[in-house]
């Protein structure tokens, strides 16, 4: 910025200086001719003083004339008229010049005295002081005694005034004896007492009248001056108006943009729909700020408001504290603020608000933060806050709804890998679990052991339908199988249960349904896809128009479309039923593995030889086995390498017929086997036995802890493991048919289930 740029205030400073420049001159003035005037003065005093010379210089004639008719001495009179003579010469000198001489002795020019009339007045002067000079030069020439050598009588007294200058030389007294250099003294005083009777009245007269000249000078002068002082008032007067003038007007027309400016802002503050705000360095509010701060935060006064005390009722004290270090960090000097914005931690801050009903509204509000700077220096932040609860609200619903979609999509990819037959029957068991969920929930109970009955009865038909779910890759019906399962741990862990405590489960159950049946519905479709491509492929009447298709991608599928399914011999639907289960199974296998950072290699034989009725017990037995068998059994490829395994672990699971004693289930992984220390530490953690009891069991009975509802070895609940509920799913499913499990184990190398199966004319009725 220039020395010179004064922006809005030039016009006041350029006013103020041509005001001083103005009374500078006139002061200026005005000191010259009071200058002038003071020199008139004294010119005045001067002649006036000179105008007396002349008629000293006679004085003196005389004394001289006086003394030598009495005899006295003349030197110390002569000295005087020398003086006096000398002091009128020097100041005739002067006055030629246009100078006078003030009391002090200093030289003064008087301006009067050198115009051409008293120049003419000076000349004539010095003519007559010229003829006088030449008068007084034999006096003052004179020096030694005028007397004869004889001492002279007593004198009598010598007349004075008028009576000495016309007292003849004759008439001196007797006894007094001049030198011939004495007469000649006395004869040119007479002479010169002659001559100045004339002169002494121009010399006075011309020294009048240049006194009256300077005296009229001085007159003009003061008239001069006080002309000056009166026209510099009326003109600083004069310029005080034209000053007032135009500021006034300035000022005004300032007024006018600056009100107008006012409004335009606090129209812009009214209007706009952010909330606007200045914070110091003190972190207080400024005075100005939008209205919308009002509706933002629910409150009308923000005076002496600091930035905490807006945030401390609305926000947690970790986000205040969080919201305050951000703060702060802007007002470092040395940080860079577009880098420091990308941090902002008040992007999307959640705030409470109470509301008259006693609880809070929930909002969200984005904060911006923009320095201010003056004269090159931080001086505040400007805060812009927008509530922009309703992006938030949208933008979770778009993400749940691309959730949504994303989960209907992955479902549908899966329903498309798994066997059809596998995932109808599925579907088939699911429903008959989720409704035994159903009528158990609607079982009166009124005793605590009903209460926890009922939930060990829904735990294991859930856990079932969570199973075979993560078996067939069914993510979404196994985490909505998963959460039913929490909120039943939830219930087991209160101390007291009522018919109340039951009613969530109703939600979730009813959510469960309605999932299954989207997952049925999408079957169909595919279902009916299937069979309308395998029909446009057929040639004749049985041909299904393109249209048709469209309909069934539309949802608009026709019954009309679904075509007889060609009969097929019961071998071959057993085969493929056995082919289902062991690619369920292997899936199964290899996706747990996966999740728990291992490797297993699942073999299956037998399968087909499973019967009917003992099909879907032997796929959710499995199921379960497998499963445990992955996540306690078989260990890390790194842990397998050290027990000089090979990386990948081995799973087998075998079906046999016995002939008339039944059937065997074999399930067996080469791992880790079962660690009977550890499963006293757990047994007796949760307090299904006491320590006492745990030191007094055999290997075969620790083993059979495993069996015990609730009890699991792993550290943390998971989809895969964690409840306590797949083994004792396992001893229901097998007791519930007749059968016997028996378990064999050895440390570090492998563990195996065996299960005996009754034959189904003996099974006891599932």
């Amino acid at each position: 910025m220039g020395i010179l740029d004064l922006g809005r205030y030039k016009g006041i400073v350029w006013a103020i200086t041509g005001f001083l420049v103005a009374f500078i001159a006139i002061l200026a003035l005005n000191h010259g001719i009071a200058g002038l005037f003071a020199d008139d003065v004294a010119g005045v005093k001067f002649l006036s003083q000179m105008r007396t010379q002349p008629a000293e210089i006679q004085a003196n004639a005389r004394t001289i004339t006086e003394r030598l008719q009495a005899g006295e001495k003349v030197d110390d009179a002569i000295e005087a008229l020398r003086s006096s003579a000398t002091a009128y010469d020097h100041a005739f000198i002067g006055l030629a010049g246009g100078m006078v001489s003030d009391n002090s002795g200093a030289t003064i020019g008087v301006s009067a005295l050198n115009d051409a009339e008293a120049k003419a007045m000076l000349a004539d002067g010095e003519k007559v002081w010229k003829e006088y000079k030449a008068k007084l030069d034999p006096i003052l020439r004179f020096s030694g005694s005028p007397y004869a050598a004889e001492a002279p009588a007593p004198a009598a007294p010598a007349p004075t005034g008028k009576n000495a200058a016309a007292a003849p030389a004759a008439e001196k007294p007797a006894g007094v004896q001049l030198s011939p250099r004495g007469r000649r003294l006395q004869t040119a005083l007479v002479e010169l007492n002659t001559f100045a009777a004339a002169s002494q009245a121009q010399l006075s007269q011309i020294s009048t009248k240049l006194a009256g000249q300077v005296e009229e000078s001085s007159k003009g002068n003061a008239a001069l001056l006080r002309g000056v002082q009166i026209g510099g008032l009326l003109a600083a007067l004069a310029l005080l108006g034209a000053l007032f003038f135009y500021f006034a007007r300035n000022l005004r027309k300032e007024e006018m943009v600056s009100s107008r400016a006012r409004k335009e802002t606090a129209d812009i503050l009214r209007t706009v729909n952010e909330g606007l705000f200045l914070l110091d360095k003190d972190l207080k509010l400024g005075s100005e700020r939008s209205m919308a701060l009002n509706t933002i935060f629910r409150k009308e006064d923000f005076m002496n408001l600091t930035f905490d005390s807006l945030l401390k009722d609305i926000v947690p004290e970790k986000t205040l504290k969080t919201a305050m270090d951000y703060v702060a960090l802007l007002w470092g000097e040395r940080v860079n603020e577009k880098l420091v914005k990308t941090i902002n931690p008040l992007n999307e801050v959640e705030v409470h608000f109470d509301n008259p009903a006693g609880g809070f509204d929930t909002h969200y509000l984005e904060f911006d933060f923009n320095r201010v700077k003056s004269d090159g220096s931080l001086s505040h932040l400007l805060v812009t806050v927008n509530d922009v609860t309703k992006r938030v609200m949208l933008s979770r619903e778009l993400q749940e709804s691309q959730e949504k979609a994303q989960a209907q999509l992955d479902l549908l990819l899966r329903i498309l890998h798994v066997e059809p037959d596998s995932l109808t029957g599925f579907l088939t068991d699911a429903d008959v679990s989720l409704k035994m969920v159903n009528s158990i929930l609607k079982e009166p109970a009124r005793e605590e052991t009903a209460f926890r009955a009922k939930i060990d009865g829904i735990y294991r038909q859930v856990h079932a339908v969570k199973g075979e779910a993560a078996a067939l890759g069914l993510k979404t019906v196994e985490q909505r199988a998963h959460a039913f399962e929490e909120s039943l741990s939830d219930l087991k862990g209160r101390p007291t249960l009522s018919g109340s405590d039951f009613l969530p489960l109703v939600v979730k159950l009813d959510d469960l349904f309605n999932h299954l049946a989207q997952v049925r519905e999408m079957l169909g479709r595919l279902v009916d896809l299937h069979h309308a491509i395998a029909a446009r492929r057929t040639s004749g009447g049985g041909q299904v128009e393109a249209a048709k298709v469209d309909q069934w991608l539309a949802g608009k599928h026709d019954q009309t479309m679904q075509m007889k399914a060609l009969p097929t011999q019961q071998p071959q639907q057993e085969a493929e039923a056995a082919v289902g289960l062991e690619r369920t199974l292997e899936d199964l296998a290899a996706r747990v593995a996966s999740s728990h950072s291992k490797q297993v290699s699942l073999k299956c034989t037998g399968l087909t030889e499973v019967p009917e009725s003992y099909k879907r017990a032997v796929k959710d037995i499995t199921i379960q086995l497998v499963r445990n068998a992955v996540v306690h059994g078989i260990e890390t490829p790194d842990q397998r390498v050290k027990a000089q395994k090979s990386e990948t672990g081995f799973l087998g699971v075998e079906f046999t017929q016995r002939g008339e004693e039944g059937f065997e289930l074999v399930v067996q992984d080469d791992g880790r086997g079962l660690q009977l220390d550890r499963i006293k530490e757990v047994a007796v953690e949760r307090g299904l036995i006491t320590p006492a009891q745990a030191a007094l069991l055999d290997p075969r009975q620790t083993m059979a802890l495993i069996f015990r509802p609730g009890f699991s070895t792993a550290d943390r609940v998971t989809t895969d493991a964690g409840r306590g509920a797949g083994m004792d799913l396992v001893r229901i499913l097998v007791a519930e048919l007749g059968g016997r499990v028996g378990l064999a184990s050895a440390g570090g190398r492998f563990s195996k289930f065996k299960i005996w199966l009754p034959s189904p004319s003996r099974a006891v009725a599932a």
